[in-house]
């Protein structure tokens, strides 16, 4: 079925990316599923934007589909390559370096973002598997993108 009028916006490009690498790859929901060890049935939430997934799912597709895991969720998939550093290693050290950049506490980014301070905190110490959801808002309030935030 289509993509959810309600859902947030930042969940349509993960959406779209999905169905097109799946279609161009020509995978199954299942066979997705099992290559990414993750439910067939949260796949197909992901696909029609029912569900705030988190990153470490998010992770768990790019890989399965060979794209770098800010691209699944930006405008153009692009290959993953040999040596790509950890998810919350590129997200710590982005959020931390954007952060600074504005001259922002973690208690002000967090005041900004509607984000715990805490959360923020575990998020750069890589303690903590976020919501896209909770990314976005940080995003916004960095004044970068999703994929920004998420990439290299």
């Amino acid at each position: 079925s289509a993509f959810a009028p309600d859902a947030p916006p930042f969940l349509a490009p993960l959406a779209a990316n999905l169905i097109a690498l799946r279609a161009k790859g020509n995978w199954s929901i299942a066979a997705l599923a099992e290559q990414a060890r993750v439910n067939s049935r949260m796949i197909r939430l992901v696909e029609r934007g029912h569900v705030n997934v988190s990153l470490n799912t998010v992770d768990k597709l790019a890989r399965a589909l060979g794209v770098t895991t800010g691209s699944l969720v930006g405008l153009k998939p692009v290959a993953r390559q040999e040596g790509d550093a950890p998810i919350e290693e590129v997200l710590a050290r982005n959020l931390a370096s954007a952060r600074k950049g504005l001259m922002l506490t973690q208690d002000k980014l967090g005041q900004r973002s509607g984000v715990s301070m805490y959360v923020i905190a575990h998020i750069e110490r890589q303690a903590r598997n976020p919501s896209l959801h909770t990314l976005a808002k940080l995003a916004a309030s960095l004044d970068l993108s999703l994929e920004a935030l998420l990439s290299q």
